[in-house]
């Protein structure tokens, strides 16, 4: 039979029903939720991770690459400083250089200053001058040479002077330069 009370607990059961089915929907979309949220983490943890890596493995590829570039020339690059205790080899080639050009040359060299810049190499600088007897087109050769050489030099100045108004003829031909050494330990 159909009284007040059995409509009450009647619609009071399915209001409890329907609130149950609403918390454990509230519950269910916590859950998830958080549980979407977690995953979202990790998937930008892992993709970071693994553009890191990829960086990482480019620039170890790149590192890779360059140092077959460089292969022995950074024993090129060692040979290149003269050691500031003998610079017989430097004399040496700038000699034959001279006498390939067929020109007479005298130099004068200063002692070694240490170079301004601090690097992993002790450097030092030996300054010196070269006195030549030549005419222009000669030097000129013997410079386009001089440009040739495997050492790190440095021209500095250049004076020419010559008997007459034609630099064609011999010349008296002075340039001050200076040459970087390694310092000897």
């Amino acid at each position: 039979m159909f009284t007040t009370k059995n409509l009450f607990k009647l619609i009071g059961k399915q209001l409890l029903i329907s609130l149950g089915f609403v918390v454990f929907a509230f519950i269910t979309v916590f859950i998830v939720s958080d549980q979407i949220s977690k995953m979202s983490k990790k998937a930008i943890r892992d993709r970071n991770t693994a553009t890191t890596l990829s960086e990482q493995t480019s620039l170890l590829s790149s590192l890779k690459y360059e140092a077959s570039i460089i292969g022995s020339n950074d024993q090129v690059i060692k040979h290149a400083f003269i050691p500031s205790n003998n610079i017989l080899e430097f004399i040496a080639i700038l000699e034959s250089l001279a006498l390939k050009n067929g020109i007479t040359q005298t130099f004068s060299f200063s002692s070694p200053n240490p170079a301004i810049e601090e690097t992993p190499l002790p450097i030092s600088m030996i300054n010196y001058q070269n006195n030549i007897s030549s005419n222009i087109f000669t030097f000129i050769k013997y410079l386009k040479e001089f440009e040739q050489l495997p050492y790190f030099t440095k021209i500095d100045s250049i004076a020419i002077s010559s008997g007459s108004a034609d630099w064609r003829t011999a010349s008296n031909i002075t340039f001050s330069a200076s040459v970087a050494a390694q310092v000897a330990q």
